[in-house]
């Protein structure tokens, strides 16, 4: 089935249906919350019943997203539903829903590590957001993009693309986003100030707590920098709040790739990667059974900090070379 021909069938089985959940995935982002938000506001737009529920609450500033109090959080199953949207990720794993098999699900995403797990599958790893994907299918619904919508879906664009500075920012992610400030009339800058100018004091704290433990290596290629769950003892913050810390620690001249250590518990991490130019950070990410795009990637990965670190550098250092 191709490009086209998925799109149409997901909007046919809208059309048909009368109840509709939808789930996005742990751990959950601008990209994946502004595209569930502004599904959510398409599908009740035609008139259909609709659930949006997640596991995992979205760290501040993106409970500031239109409409985000809709959300649930709970496990969909047992209700019944016709169809279940699956925003990036299709398994228990990634959205920590169970018994996704007990559904027709439909599962939209953008990385290419995406499994095909779901009835459905629309993925399109060119991609810059979901978001792009989500815009696409109201086009194919018929539905009117209101200034909430376009909001939403403008978030979820500018997020996964760095306010359009990372290097999967394309000509249709940037013509897309212009039609969304076109149609909802919203300036482009409020949404900016929401995600990227909103951080509480206690936040910079942590930026300054974490970027204090900053390394590198590989002759200055490689930028490391770590989390450690102590941080949060004195500062009131969840852990997922740090997650774009990275960004600022890529920006280094000189650094091809960002390696984020998050301690999870002991002996245990969650690593981020990012890269730049012709490095794949998700080919990194593989060799420890992880995924994600080329140039932003994560996997988990036990021991001490200074083992995992010299595996990982090991992996790096191959591919640099």
């Amino acid at each position: 089935m191709n490009y086209d021909n998925v799109k149409e069938k997901i909007a046919e089985l809208v059309h048909h249906a009368s109840k509709i959940a939808i789930s996005s995935h742990v751990r959950p982002d601008a990209d994946c919350i502004g595209s569930g938000l502004a599904l959510y506001q398409m599908l009740k737009q035609l008139g259909k019943e609709v659930c949006y529920c997640i596991t995992d609450p979205a760290p501040y500033p993106l409970t500031q997203l239109p409409h985000y109090d809709v959300i649930q959080f709970r496990q969909v199953f047992p209700e019944e539903f016709d169809l279940y949207f699956l925003i990036e990720g299709a398994t228990e794993i990634r959205t920590g829903q169970k018994y996704l098999e007990k559904y027709y699900t439909i599962n939209i995403d953008h990385h290419a590590t995406s499994t095909n797990d779901a009835s459905l599958n629309w993925v399109v790893p060119d991609a810059a957001a979901v978001g792009e994907l989500i815009y696409e299918l109201g086009i194919c619904l018929g539905i009117e993009f209101t200034r909430d919508i376009g909001f939403n879906l403008y978030a979820a664009i500018t997020s996964d693309t760095g306010s359009f500075k990372y290097s999967n920012t394309t000509d249709k992610s940037l013509w897309i986003c212009a039609e969304l400030v076109k149609i909802g009339g919203f300036p482009p800058s409020d949404v900016s100030n929401l995600l990227f100018n909103s951080n509480h004091y206690e936040k910079v704290q942590m930026i300054q707590k974490v970027l204090a433990t900053t390394e590198l290596h590989l002759d200055s290629r490689v930028c490391i920098i770590r989390f450690e769950r102590s941080f949060l003892s004195t500062l009131d913050l969840k852990d997922i709040e740090t997650e774009d810390i990275i960004s600022i620690a890529r920006s280094i001249t000189g650094v091809v790739v960002t390696l984020f250590f998050k301690e999870i518990g002991d002996n245990h991490f969650r690593v981020s990667i990012r890269s730049k130019g012709a490095f794949n950070s998700q080919k990194v990410a593989q060799e420890f059974n992880g995924g994600g795009h080329d140039h932003a990637a994560g996997f988990f990965l036990k021991g001490s900090f200074s083992e995992a670190k010299e595996k990982i550098l090991e992996v790096i250092d191959r591919q640099l070379s």
